[in-house]
């Protein structure tokens, strides 16, 4: 009980997103002031927090005031260096710690990682200058795709390159800085799995849980991913091999590709809760919120991760609300959660509904119907 941090402390988070809003409403549940640290003067979870530093992720004073203010930090994005959290740990506890952070955050670290400890990934270059590209085509081969070395969950924007003609094209994505080119994995499902891991280094997963993105955005989940019980056990297995060699206290998640064959690709790891997982905060008993905070001050609790019905999950963009608004009042056993911030600077996300169903199929085709 000794590391107990008691309801009546504060938490710090870094980021002001949609995962720190529902970070923040779990942590007040438990009896918790709670400090956010956002540039954004409208962040989402502004509202719900008690206290807002509206400074950029990586202003040094600003983090520095949040550790002085705070019993403990978490962190919500990869936007944060990790050497600020290495920081301010002298000053406060940051149970996530800056390892996960570091892997996470840099493609060519987490790559490294991954090879190390056996863990199946596509073919990659680092790629810095056009002539990069020409010689490492040659073994990646085409398509292949080229995406930043600096990773935020929250943005997933790359550029594929189908042929020789699409290399001179990828000049002004190279303005980001040092790239990374990988072999395009022809998948049949983009997967997800949330970790749990707690200070003794017991690890806990939520259900595979299915993800599909439009035009680079986060567009929908549905969990249990519909794959074969094999598949969500090596998952399972690849998830255990990760956290089990990677320093921290809290949640993570693994992205990863599965092929028509069977085989699987982990394509990032992801260090704060994942949004595709934002279902949980309405199922199962034990969110994927709760149990970061839970973890991260020392609560002792027996995780119940699966939901009992198949679920489907939706952000909700401001250019949907009103209709979101319509169904709140129509579907009686739709999940319908509003952010309650209509005028954020950094995001269009006002929401999300989750469905559980025993018909995936037929819900789909309701949902496209209702959000058209």
């Amino acid at each position: 009980m000794a590391n107990w941090i008691q309801p009546g402390k504060t938490i710090g988070i870094i980021g002001g997103g949609s995962v720190s809003r529902l970070l923040t409403i779990s942590a007040k549940k438990l009896g918790y002031q709670v400090g956010v640290l956002d540039s954004d003067s409208n962040c989402l979870a502004k509202s719900v927090a008690d206290w807002h530093i509206q400074t950029d992720l990586n202003n040094e004073e600003g983090i520095m005031k949040l550790a002085m203010n705070s019993d403990v930090v978490i962190y919500e994005t990869e936007a944060v260096q990790y050497n600020h959290i290495k920081k301010i740990s002298r000053t406060v506890p940051v149970p996530q710690g800056e390892e996960l952070l570091s892997v996470s955050q840099d493609r060519m670290l987490q790559k490294a990682f991954l090879e190390s400890v056996r863990v199946n990934i596509a073919p990659f270059a680092t790629i810095v200058t056009v002539e990069d590209i020409q010689e490492a085509v040659q073994s990646i081969g085409f398509p292949c795709v080229l995406k930043t070395n600096n990773t935020d969950e929250r943005f997933k924007k790359h550029y594929i390159l189908y042929s020789e003609e699409d290399i001179e094209g990828a000049k002004s994505f190279l303005s980001h800085g040092t790239c990374v080119l990988e072999a395009w994995v022809i998948s049949d499902k983009e997967l997800c799995i949330g970790i749990v891991k707690d200070a003794r280094g017991r690890v806990q997963f939520y259900p595979v849980t299915e993800m599909k993105y439009n035009q680079d955005e986060f567009f929908q989940s549905i969990s249990p991913a519909r794959v074969d019980e094999t598949i969500a056990v090596e998952i399972e297995r690849i998830g255990s091999v990760i956290a089990d060699n990677i320093d921290f206290i809290g949640v993570m998640a693994v992205e990863i590709f599965s092929t028509e064959s069977g085989a699987l690709y982990v394509n990032e790891i992801v260090a704060h809760p994942h949004r595709a997982n934002h279902f949980t905060f309405n199922f199962p008993r034990v969110s994927q919120y709760e149990a970061l905070i839970k973890t991260v001050t020392g609560w002792p609790f027996n995780l119940e991760l699966q939901a009992r019905k198949p679920l489907i999950m939706r952000p909700i963009s401001l250019n949907k609300l009103n209709q979101a608004y319509t169904q709140a009042q129509l579907k009686e056993d739709w999940d319908f959660t509003f952010y309650g911030n209509q005028s954020s600077e950094s995001t269009e996300e006002v929401g999300h509904v989750t469905i559980a169903t025993e018909n995936i199929k037929e819900t789909l085709i309701q949902l496209n119907d209702t959000f058209s």
